[in-house]
């Protein structure tokens, strides 16, 4: 029991992401996106970034923070072309193709980078009870 309950975070990464991918899509020209599959790329994306790890750990000669960012964002760009730019639908009902898919990935990215980011500034003070 207690080992699916240590499953629930990524799972719950999955679900995040899958609703970042959702409102992606909604920005980018109001393109439509069903939820299984905003659910099956965050999967892929997820699985990739888990592969990426361990390769980048089993190597030996682990990438510096820059080039991992830089090549997971090609990865993940090329990946939301591939996966996303047939399945995502603009608004007259054609899927955006190529580079409609990698531009939903790349907003995607750009979000929960942002959210990183504010994370990273906001939890410092919101743990110390604020500045000193």
């Amino acid at each position: 029991m207690y080992e699916l309950l240590s499953l629930l975070p990524l799972l719950l990464i999955c679900v995040f992401y899958a609703l970042f991918i959702k409102l992606a899509a909604r920005l980018y020209r109001g393109s439509r996106l069903s939820w299984k599959h905003a659910f099956a790329f965050g999967a892929l994306v997820m699985l990739l970034g888990g592969a990426g790890a361990w390769l980048n750990q089993a190597s030996g000669l682990p990438l510096g923070p820059l080039m991992g960012v830089v090549l997971s964002l090609a990865l993940q760009l090329a990946l939301g072309g591939w996966f996303l730019g047939p399945r995502a639908l603009s608004e007259n009902g054609k899927a955006v193709a190529f580079k409609g898919g990698a531009l939903i990935s790349a907003i995607a990215f750009g979000m929960v980078f942002a959210l990183g980011v504010l994370a990273a500034i906001l939890l410092p003070l919101l743990g110390n009870g604020g500045p000193a």
